[in-house]
């Protein structure tokens, strides 16, 4: 009987505890998703279209990736959150758009 308490105590926690975590998943992505964006945009000029391709959240990032249209090519970006914090801050943009641009 003890064991049965303990199992399904266990359970319990593991399908409790990613419900919990994940409840600020949706706010985290769409703020990541924005400073991403704004960050992008601004290093690549006003000249550039830049979308959204995907969004992986992660525990500890947010992994947000962006096709950036400049002058007819098609650039992919990647820029990597760090979460966890009281802010979101971005932890990189690759490639860097400034060398990038310096590169064509």
């Amino acid at each position: 009987m003890r064991n049965f308490l303990m199992s399904a105590m266990a359970l319990t926690a593991v399908l409790v505890i990613p419900g919990v975590a994940s409840a600020n998943d949706v706010a985290d992505r769409t703020q990541a998703i924005s400073i991403c964006r704004a960050e992008v945009q601004a290093q690549a000029g006003a000249d550039a279209s830049v979308r959204l391709d995907q969004v992986r959240v992660r525990l500890r990032t947010v992994r947000v990736d962006l096709d950036v249209w400049r002058d007819g090519a098609l650039q992919n970006v990647r820029c990597d959150v760090e979460r966890g914090h009281e802010q979101l801050t971005i932890a990189s943009i690759t490639p860097t758009l400034q060398t990038a641009s310096l590169a064509r």
